[in-house]
Parts: C-alpha cells; structure tokens; sequence
C-alpha cells in the first residue's frame, strides 16, 4: 500500500484507536508497543492509557503528514504473538477497530495486517453493529423476544436504543401476562412478587420455588431500575452503553424470558 495513499487520520479516529487498544493492554505493554514502533510517549507511563497513545499517534502523524504512525499501532498492538494470550478480547477489539478504520477505508486482518474496505456510511455500520450482536447473542442461546431488538435503526450510533427498546419489551410482555397496568419495577413487584404473585414462575409450594421465584423478580426489578429508569429520565448524550453491557443485559432478559415461556397466570 504505497504511503501517499494513507491519510491523516481525524482526531476523533484516533481517539477511538487508542482507546480501543489501552483497553486490551497494560500501561507498560503499551509502552513496548510505542518504542516497537519508534514512537515517542509524551505523555509517559502513568497517564492514562489511551491519551497516552493518542497524543503520540497524533504527534507522529502530524510531524509525518499522513496516517502511517497511526497504522503502524494498529498493526503493532494486533500482531497474532501479541494478542495470542487474550484472543477473546482481541477479536472484539479488531471488529472495534475495523469499525473505525473502515470510515478511513481500511480494515485489520487477523493476520494483524492491514487491508482495504470499503468506507463505511452510518447505515453500513449499524448493519454491522446489528449483525455481530445477534450473532454473539445466538451463540448464547438468547431468547426470541430478545433477539427482535438487534434491528439496524437501533443501533445507528450505540446500543442504547436495542436496551431501552429491550427492557420495555419485557414490561410489555409482563403487562400481557400479567392483566396488569403498571410499569417499571412497580409492574415487576405486583406481577412477581408477594403471597400469591400474579405471574408464577414456580408452584411456590416450597421455600425453594419461593426463593427462585422472588430470586427472578429482583433480577428483573434491578434491570428496570439500573437501565429502564436512568434511560427513561437522562438525556441519551450522558447515557452509555457499550457492547459488553448490551450482552449483559440481553442475556439477563433472555433468561427472564425464559422463565415467562413456563409461567402460569393467576387471576385474582
């Protein structure tokens, strides 16, 4: 790939870079990767990481006119001996990464190389975010009412529309098993919970069918209050959610799910 060809990078590619690769290494092995590279650290060991390695990425191309000292990290810090101890975490790194280089036209390889791609618009990349989500949450065995929320128009710029839109399907689902009009943990609390909840999980009969029970009820209660109530009151700029937490919650509402498929409704 001849050099004229790479452009500078914008200061918001090179953020996302740095950030995506401080999280995959230590302040020292960062370090390593930088002098690897011939890169000088200005900001030095015990900043933060990924200031750390954007101020030297943005140093080193700007003094160089182009973009290859921001290649040069990517392709330093996804080389196969460096990620070979921590490949799970690598390989949702490089679609990270790949998410962010491909605005520029490139991609990382999973030789560690770079590649061309095509340059990506918002609608390709939350095509892409959409896709990687539902394939991780079928590999976890996610539960159908789940996997309806990994749609595109969700997922433009984060995953906080797939949540907010995923922990209101499961208060719709609960007012529909339930005959109640409530929502939020209110609607959790009179349809799981008490004596004699409306929607039974278990027989209740013994004090480990209450426990699991009552144990399902505060599960679903805390994913109402941690994510439907902030989301519900905060504007969406102060608001975050990053794919670790979408398949965190997602899974939690699939095995909440799970145990509505089995439940019985009780009238009262």
């Amino acid at each position: 790939m001849a050099a004229s060809t790479i452009a500078p990078f914008g200061h918001g590619s090179i953020e996302n870079i740095a950030r995506i690769i401080g999280e995959l290494y230590t302040g020292p092995e960062l370090t390593r990767i930088l002098a690897s590279v011939g890169m000088s650290d200005p900001l030095g060991e015990g900043q933060t990481k990924w200031k750390r390695l954007a101020a030297s990425m943005q140093e080193k191309q700007y003094a160089q006119g182009d973009g290859r000292p921001v290649l040069a990290v990517v392709i330093a810090a996804m080389k196969p001996e460096m990620v070979w101890d921590r490949q799970a975490k690598a390989a949702v790194a490089r679609d990270e990464l790949n998410q962010v280089l491909s605005l520029s036209g490139y991609r990382v390889r999973a030789s560690g190389t770079i590649g061309p791609a095509e340059k990506a618009t918002t609608a390709s990349e939350a095509s892409a975010r959409s896709e990687r989500l539902r394939t991780l949450l079928i590999e976890r065995g996610a539960h159908p009412e789940v996997l309806l929320y990994c749609r595109t128009e969700l997922l433009k710029t984060d995953y906080y529309e797939a949540l907010f839109e995923a922990v209101k399907g499961l208060g719709a689902r609960l007012r529909e098993k339930s005959g109640l009009d409530e929502d939020g943990r209110p609607l959790v609390q009179a349809a799981l919970r008490g004596k004699q909840p409306r929607v039974m999980l278990t027989d209740c009969s013994t004090v480990t069918e209450r426990n699991e029970q009552e144990g399902v009820a505060l599960l679903a209660e805390g994913i109402f209050a941690a994510f439907r109530n902030p989301a519900a009151h905060e504007p969406k700029l102060v608001w975050e959610a990053s794919e670790q937490d979408a398949l965190d919650v997602l899974g939690t509402l699939s095995m909440i799910h799970r145990r509505l498929d089995g439940a019985r409704s009780r009238t009262r």
